[in-house]
């Protein structure tokens, strides 16, 4: 046992001295899955909940994706060619419909019907670096309905300067949420003024609604 545990240790040393950017990059893809389900558990639970309402589970979802989600990042994916084309106030603006537009979309698709015979649950298996800058990963898994896979689930994650890890996309059934609204909001956007946009935008409920 001794013998062999030395070897291991040897290896690894050798391992190290050889690639330590691998070793690093394992070790950065193993706490990004840990985030990733940690925010999906919270989520989870969220959703399955019988205590909370509709509207209560549409405020803590968008509070939980507010502190997990780079929506600066996010937001210039879904606005494009637009990102350089507004002021620092539309900017703002728009990431504002923009987090609210992603919280409710994602609370939609996720959305249980309040059955309780029903319980939902995220299991995230695997995890790949995106790019080769050690800063991009792909965490993959499956959305449980009870004991039958519902759908595939992908989460595109980010360590910023702060060595914090950030969603920026979110993949289910192989419908990227933000390329599908990049898509509509760009559009959208083609014929709308940024007046209008805030107007015909259903915000999601405040957290003093739906208690």
């Amino acid at each position: 046992m001794f013998k062999f545990t030395k070897t291991i240790l040897k290896i690894s040393i050798i391992a190290f001295f050889i690639n330590p950017n691998s070793l690093l990059a394992n070790e950065l893809c193993d706490n990004a899955l840990l985030f990733a389900n940690e925010l999906t558990d919270n989520t989870i639970e969220i959703l399955n909940s019988n205590e909370l309402t509709s509207n209560q589970k549409k405020t803590q979802i968008s509070d939980l994706l507010t502190i997990n989600v780079d929506f600066t990042t996010m937001g210039k994916i879904m606005l494009g060619k637009y990102a350089r084309k507004i002021n620092e106030e539309q900017e703002l603006l728009y990431y504002e419909i923009i987090d609210k537009m992603v919280s409710k979309t994602i609370y939609d698709r996720l959305e249980t019907n309040e059955d309780p015979d029903f319980i939902y649950s995220i299991s995230n298996d695997t995890c790949r670096e995106k790019g080769s800058k050690g800063k991009e990963f792909l965490i993959d898994g499956d959305v449980m309905k009870n004991d039958s896979r519902l759908a595939s689930i992908r989460w595109w994650l980010i360590l910023n300067k702060d060595n914090e890890y950030k969603v920026v996309d979110l993949t289910l059934a192989g419908l990227s949420l933000t390329l599908q609204k990049k898509e509509e909001f760009t559009s959208y956007l083609s014929n709308k003024s940024i007046a209008q946009t805030k107007i015909q935008l259903s915000p999601l409920p405040s957290s003093q609604k739906g208690q």
